[in-house]
């Protein structure tokens, strides 16, 4: 059984262009994935594995990392239906970009933790990104594998057939869980690419 994914191919391809990107949060091993091509284009390393939860918030201009971090745990605590943030991050050789970062809960322990988090990310910075190679590895992660499925932008951009109909069939709801995600974050990059075609013209 493959997955059938009910939108179009827009916020599929602007992941694969890095336009868009795609996190999966793993909160209680501190671990996050993103899509690949994001990360390139912003010049990090280890572009297929996943990093520390540090290595991204130390990049979060210190000026937007407490409501960042307050953003996250409103919506962990279940006071907000989505996680909604924008902050400045530090790339490798473009400086600090501003980002729009959208998300939500898809799993919890039996403790009611956070045991997962997905979203999607947008660059809102009009100056072009120009990233710069070298940025020196975090320290490896012991285990890079994140426990409990896929990363997330493997579901979207390379879902494997696979004959086990529960696993198709919960990687399919997750998709469905945070589709209205993906499809905002496409249409607000077509908003910041119509404008910017505009004031081209």
């Amino acid at each position: 059984m493959e997955l059938q994914f009910r939108a179009g191919p827009a916020w599929r391809q602007a992941i694969e262009r890095g336009d868009l990107g795609v996190w999966d949060l793993r909160p209680l091993q501190e671990t996050v994935h993103h899509s690949p091509r994001w990360k390139e284009r912003f010049g990090f390393p280890r572009l297929h594995e996943a990093d520390s939860t540090d290595f991204w918030r130390c990049r979060v201009h210190p000026d937007d990392l407490e409501a960042m971090l307050e953003a996250m745990r409103a919506h962990g605590a279940g006071d907000t239906p989505t996680y909604e943030a924008r902050f400045r991050l530090r790339s490798n050789g473009s400086g600090y970009r501003l980002l729009q970062s959208r998300g939500r809960v898809v799993e919890r322990d039996d403790a009611g933790r956070v045991s997962r988090m997905v979203g999607t990310m947008i660059d809102l910075t009009e100056r072009p990104c120009t990233p710069r190679g070298g940025l020196v590895d975090e320290v490896p992660l012991a285990d890079t594998a994140p426990s409990g499925g896929r990363p997330f932008h493997l579901l979207l951009t390379a879902p494997e057939p696979t004959a086990d109909v529960a696993v198709a069939e919960a990687n399919e709801r997750l998709v469905a869980s945070v589709l209205d995600l993906l499809e905002e974050a496409c249409r607000q990059l077509q908003d910041l690419e119509s404008r910017g075609a505009g004031a081209a013209g």
